[in-house]
C-alpha cells in the first residue's frame, strides 16, 4: 500500500485545492505517505495521520511527516469503527470505504459525519468505476474486495446513496488523472 501509494499521491495531491481546507485529517493514513504529499503541495495545509497506535508507531519510524513536514504534521491515534478525532476542517480517506460492506462502510461514515464540522468536508479517494460495459483496472479490484474482504468498489451513485445515509451529500467527483477520483462530500 505504501508504494501504490507513493505512486498515486503527487496526483492526488496536485488534483484538488486541499489547502483551501486550512486543516486536513488522514483517517486510517497508514505509514502517512499520502499525507506527506499532500502537506508538501499545499504548503499552508496543517495534517493530522489518524490511525491505530501501532501503525502510528511505524509511521514514526518511517519519518515521512518529519523533517520540513514536522511542524504541520501529527499523529492521532483512531479506530474509525469507534470514533474519529475532531478539530480539523477536511477529513480524507483512501482505499478505506472500498474494504467494507455497506453495514461497516456506514458506521465509519457516520463517525466521520460526527466530526466533521458544518463548514467542513469528507474526502473520500477510491477506485473510479467505469460505465456499464467499459474496461476499467476497478472492476477487476471490485472481484478481488467481494471475495477477499466483503467490501466492493462502488459507482459514483453507489457512494451518493451510502453518504446521503450517513449525513453527507456527494458534492463532486474529482479525477486525479489516475484511476482514482476524490469524492468530496459536504454535510447536510
Amino acid at each position: 500500500m505504501t508504494a501504490f501509494t507513493n505512486l498515486i499521491g503527487p496526483s492526488v495531491a496536485a488534483s484538488y485545492d486541499l489547502s483551501s481546507w486550512e486543516s486536513l485529517t488522514d483517517v486510517g493514513g497508514g505509514n502517512g505517505i499520502l499525507l506527506s504529499h499532500i502537506l508538501k503541495a499545499h504548503k499552508s495545509l496543517r495534517g493530522v495521520l489518524a490511525d491505530v497506535p501501532h501503525v502510528l508507531e511505524r509511521a514514526r519510524q518511517r519519518g515521512y511527516l518529519s523533517g520540513d513536514l514536522a511542524s504541520r504534521a501529527s499523529m492521532q491515534s483512531c479506530n474509525f469503527f469507534e470514533t474519529i478525532p475532531t478539530g480539523t476542517r477536511a477529513y480524507l480517506m483512501k482505499s478505506i470505504i472500498h474494504d467494507w460492506d455497506d453495514d461497516q462502510s456506514l458506521q465509519i461514515l457516520a463517525n466521520c459525519r460526527r466530526a466533521v464540522p458544518a463548514d467542513g468536508a469528507l474526502l473520500l479517494v477510491e477506485l473510479g468505476l467505469a460505465e456499464p460495459n467499459q474496461p476499467s483496472g476497478g472492476k477487476i479490484i471490485d472481484l478481488f474486495m467481494l471475495v477477499l474482504t466483503g467490501g466492493r468498489e462502488r459507482t459514483p451513485d453507489e457512494y451518493r446513496s451510502l453518504l446521503a445515509r450517513a449525513g453527507f451529500r456527494l458534492n463532486r467527483v474529482v479525477p486525479t488523472g489516475s484511476d482514482f477520483v476524490i469524492l468530496e462530500a459536504l454535510p447536510v
